[in-house]
């Protein structure tokens, strides 16, 4: 069943084209796409950046725990 679907897969034959008309497929395509508002992309913008810094505290605050724990368990400091 394998090599039948296999040899399906590969039966496509590949289709060459020109370069003019690879980029008016790639305009067509372009202009297919639903594009955010600018609005859209500003909120999830700032919804990026307060996740980079909740992951910063986040992750320091490991750290130094982690820190504290090891000088404690070595005995260092």
């Amino acid at each position: 069943m394998a090599e039948q679907t296999s040899k399906e897969l590969s039966a496509t034959p590949v289709r060459r084209v020109g370069p003019l008309q690879f980029f008016q497929e790639v305009r067509r395509e372009t202009s297919k796409v639903t594009w955010p508002s600018w609005r859209e992309t500003y909120l999830t913008t700032i919804m990026v950046f307060i996740m980079v810094v909740v992951s910063m505290v986040f992750f320091a605050v490991v750290d130094y725990s982690l820190g504290l724990a090891l000088n404690l368990v070595l005995g260092v400091g």
